[in-house]
């Protein structure tokens, strides 16, 4: 889960050479060669992990979907909930309890004994140091019945946990062993239970994984519930998008993820290439100072929101976003395609009624200069762009000029994501670009109430999202998100834009990849021809 919760750390680069294809949401198989290494898969990404032990670190990539396994997991396309490292689960009629039954073999990726205990130790110590804590708060104790069967004790019904259940972050740490041997060591060297585990982490460059041999998944999607078919799984860092993609174009990475938009038609035609395609489960948003002029008068901010035509921004950015008007994408649990299509009818492209807006707000183009002023000041107001994400970059000027057409003068000043976050948690900012990514509308929580740790709040919002967070019903949920976006466009405090459109390529000769609605990749059948 990229979380925004799930976030961004831009390490530094490196080379090696190298292999083919398993990697997990839940499982993995595969054979193949690379190098002439026919048991070894090579994968490029973007970012080095900021650690190997999932409850010490604030973002998770690809590496940390190899060597750890939730108990349970989303299906393909987020319709329902399947057992992963869990043989089978139960949910009670009232929602207070679920029961987890173990495989009664199973073990960590060092042959230590996995069992109920172990699974109780792992999520009190989530409790204890996790930042994502809060994701699991309504488990009030984890009681282990016997080895192989564990419950979670709720204090009540809550639809928000479940998404980090089926998550990385609901992989199996080895409590015992962080003990043993220090939380900045374990953060290192993790025990886990994933597909593969971790050999050797040679920073600034790449992670080396070896499969685990202890490996098995109820995961009733796939073939291969067992261990990896590959021996060896390195990951290599490269922040270079362009050299990413030249290193599989040459063979010596067999898959790259966060393909970048200018390579992604070249790839389609190249025979010796393929490519996935998935919206990302989250939206990039405009968010606006409603405590500082301009951007403090309601109309002004209405006006920026009928102001941005995004089927046009789509297009001119070669359509690696798909247009948002609602502050949900499809592939994420909360979505409605009809409110969306709603929001997408009232919120459509009108700069005449984004003028006449502004002229209720009282701003008029009086010199003919094609900006709006009041009282002789132009309309003007700096928009943070982010340097480090390429759809940010890249949308700014589009935006800047369709403002203009209306008669507003957007400035923009480019900052990389952290900083942007600072200030407006300083709340001295005009207006950002954001974004937020995880597959449950839940996230919304921690981007629009207080508990983002950012001044922008509404008690309306709050309610709403507060609630939502304990609706089971997934038609009443839906309901609830609606009365969200209902509170949240009385105040316009933000402009939805667009979710990005991530693409992973591999070699062709690596068959049976799953890219799942949320981006998840399933290799469990995985093969190299």
């Amino acid at each position: 889960m990229q979380k925004n919760k799930k976030k961004l750390a831009v390490l530094l680069a490196a080379l090696v050479l190298a292999l083919t294809s398993a990697l997990t949401g839940c499982g993995g198989s595969g054979s193949g060669e690379t190098g002439g290494d026919s048991k070894t898969l090579v994968i490029a990404i973007q970012d080095e992990i900021e650690g190997t032990d999932i409850q010490q670190i604030g973002w998770e990539n690809i590496v940390h979907q190899l060597i750890y396994t939730p108990l349970i997991m989303f299906n393909r396309d987020l319709s329902k909930i399947e057992p992963c490292f869990a043989e089978s689960y139960e949910v009670s009629d009232d929602g207070l309890t679920v029961t987890f039954h173990l495989f009664k073999d199973s073990k960590f990726s060092n042959g230590d004994p996995l069992t109920a205990e172990s699974i109780k130790k792992s999520v009190e110590r989530m409790k204890e140091i996790s930042e994502y804590a809060g994701d699991i708060e309504a488990i009030k104790e984890v009681e282990a019945v016997d080895d192989t069967t564990v419950v979670y004790h709720l204090s009540e019904p809550a639809a928000y946990m479940w998404a980090s259940l089926t998550s990385t972050y609901g992989g199996v740490v080895h409590a015992d062993k962080a003990a043993e041997i220090g939380n900045d060591e374990y953060n290192r060297v993790a025990v886990t239970n994933g597909l593969f585990m971790v050999s050797d982490w040679q920073a600034g460059s790449q992670i080396v994984l070896e499969k685990n041999p202890n490996y098995k998944t109820a995961n009733p999607d796939v073939k291969n519930t067992g261990v990896a078919g590959f021996d060896k799984i390195i990951v290599r860092f490269i922040p270079d998008e362009f050299t990413r993609v030249s290193e599989l174009e040459s063979g010596n990475v067999d898959i790259v993820f966060n393909v970048p938009a200018g390579s992604r038609e070249d790839l389609k035609k190249n025979e010796a290439i393929t490519t996935y395609e998935y919206e990302e489960p989250g939206v990039s948003y405009m968010m606006m100072n409603s405590d500082k002029a301009p951007l403090n008068d309601l109309k002004v901010r209405q006006a920026i929101n009928l102001g941005i035509d995004r089927e046009t921004l789509a297009s001119t950015m070669n359509n690696v976003v798909s247009p948002s008007y609602g502050f949900l994408s499809p592939a994420q649990a909360g979505y409605s395609a009809e409110k969306e299509a709603s929001y997408a009818k009232e919120f459509k492209y009108n700069p005449e009624k984004a003028k006449a807006l502004l002229k209720e707000a009282g701003y008029e183009d009086k010199d003919g200069d094609g900006f709006v002023e009041k009282g002789g000041k132009k309309l003007t107001f700096e928009f943070c762009s982010a340097t480090d994400r390429a759809t940010a970059k890249s949308s700014a000027p589009v935006l800047q000029e369709q403002l203009k057409s209306i008669g507003i003068d957007m400035q923009i000043k480019e900052y990389e994501t952290a900083y942007i976050k600072q200030l407006i948690r300083e709340n001295n900012y005009q207006s950002a670009c954001r974004n937020y990514e995880w597959n449950d509308a839940d996230i919304l929580y921690y981007v629009f109430t207080e508990a983002s740790g950012y001044p922008w709040h509404d008690a309306a919002v709050t309610k709403a999202l507060k609630e939502a967070r304990y609706i089971t019903d997934t038609d009443k949920r839906v309901k609830k998100y609606e009365e969200f976006h209902d509170a949240i466009f009385a105040k316009t405090p933000a402009a939805a834009l667009f979710a990005d459109i991530h693409c992973i390529a591999t070699r062709s000769n690596v068959k049976g990849l799953v890219v799942t609605n949320d981006g998840k990749c399933w290799f469990n059948d995985v093969t190299k021809e």
